[in-house]
């Protein structure tokens, strides 16, 4: 693992309200709290919940297929550090094998920026594969390079670690739902937020606010509507009858996405349920959610447990769960300032839960105006929102 230059926030006594608590708000909120920044966290659902896009038991942790290494070395260093603090399991090796065709472009390079910071990564015939994990079957003649510090997160006990340590540093969570906000002056944001007890608005005022709503983003921030766009993604379990898909087996993570839209998750989270997802869904308005079908996307996911995981029970999938994707145009979130008060991160499409630490650093840093805490490897001119405004004008 490369050595990633540890930055920190300095002392802050700022007002700063973050909306939205899944795990990019959760992180960016004990940033804050860490800060000493005076620091209220709403989400507007009771926690725990399934409505957003951090709730369930597992996601993929992967180096293969980014590009650079800065902000997931910077994360996993966090989590594990945060596993270690509070003495539970968050993060499980299980290796990950990312399938295409022999001299698959795409894969040589990912493979290269491993190679390139010395880490290990093997490329593997179909024979191989073949050999090596009999209870697939990938008759196309894919082959697959194979990291093996690939592995999962844990995603509802990360959660709520992250939330314990905020709520330890001093930092308040409250329920409730933003309707709006609105920068006041260079020192004021009000929101107006209605809470589960009572019908009234509530009118609140703090120094910063960052913006972490998921799928709701676009509601919030009307000038972003035509780059997001959010997804009912389908989750099913199918039943391992054999136990031959569990992480404890040994069994790593399948990632088919780039030219399927499925990849797996091997069993740990259900006893003998392999977890299978469609990278993508039927578009759909978090607040009406179930009534929108996403069968056809499970469908697809049927058809391939059945050509390519055989010993699984491919008659149907044994439980069927989902979750929201919030998509950006682009495919590349925006994590910046919309004006000198407020923040937002958003548009993670698919891949921000393992990144979380990273974001939240940033988000924090640009919150508190200590735009320098963020390290230079983390990119952050690529999730700019000017890069949005210039392809409008374009």
């Amino acid at each position: 693992m490369s050595e990633n230059p540890e930055k920190t926030l300095k002392n802050s006594s700022e007002r700063v309200c973050v909306i939205g608590g899944g795990i990019i708000g959760s992180w960016t909120a004990l940033h804050l709290a860490e800060a000493g920044a005076k620091t209220t966290l709403i989400e507007q659902f009771p926690l725990p919940h399934t409505r957003g896009s951090s709730h369930g038991l597992s996601r993929a942790f992967r180096f293969l297929g980014e590009l650079e290494m800065g902000r997931l070395d910077y994360s996993l260093n966090r989590w594990l550090a945060l596993q270690k603090a509070i003495g539970e399991t968050l993060f499980i090796k299980t290796g990950l094998l990312n399938f295409g065709p022999p001299g698959d472009p795409d894969l040589e390079r990912y493979m290269n920026v491993l190679k390139d910071s010395d880490r290990p990564v093997q490329w593997l015939e179909n024979e191989t594969i073949a050999r090596r994990y009999p209870m697939l079957d990938y008759s196309e003649g894919w082959g697959a390079a194979f990291d093996p510090n690939g592995g999962l997160l844990i995603a509802h006990r990360c959660l709520n670690a992250v939330q314990s340590k905020f709520l330890e540093l001093g930092g308040t969570i409250v329920t409730g739902c933003v309707e709006s906000f609105e920068s006041k002056d260079e020192q004021e944001v009000e929101i107006e937020m209605r809470t589960h007890a009572s019908d009234m608005i509530d009118t609140r005022s703090f120094d910063r606010l960052v913006v972490c709503a998921g799928p709701w983003t676009a509601k919030l921030v009307p000038q972003l509507k035509t780059h997001l766009s959010s997804l009912l993604t389908p989750v099913t379990y199918w039943h391992d009858p054999t136990g031959s898909y569990s992480a404890s087996s040994g069994f790593p993570i399948i990632f088919n996405a780039r030219l399927t839209g499925v990849y797996g998750i091997p069993a740990c989270e259900y006893p003998g349920m392999m977890k299978m997802l469609y990278h993508g869904g039927p578009e759909s308005d978090p607040d009406r959610r179930d009534l929108v079908s996403s069968e056809p996307y499970v469908k697809k996911v049927r058809r391939y447990v059945r050509k390519h995981l055989p010993l699984l029970d491919h008659e149907a999938p044994a439980i069927r769960e989902s979750c929201m994707y919030t998509m950006m145009s682009d495919g590349n979130p925006v994590i910046d300032r919309l004006d000198s008060n407020v923040v937002t991160g958003c548009g993670f499409s698919g891949s921000g839960f393992k990144h979380a630490p990273a974001t939240g650093l940033m988000l924090a840093a640009l919150a508190l105006g200590q735009d320098e805490a963020i390290p230079n490897e983390f990119r952050k001119d690529r999730y700019a929102l000017g890069r949005l405004q210039t392809a409008l004008s374009g």
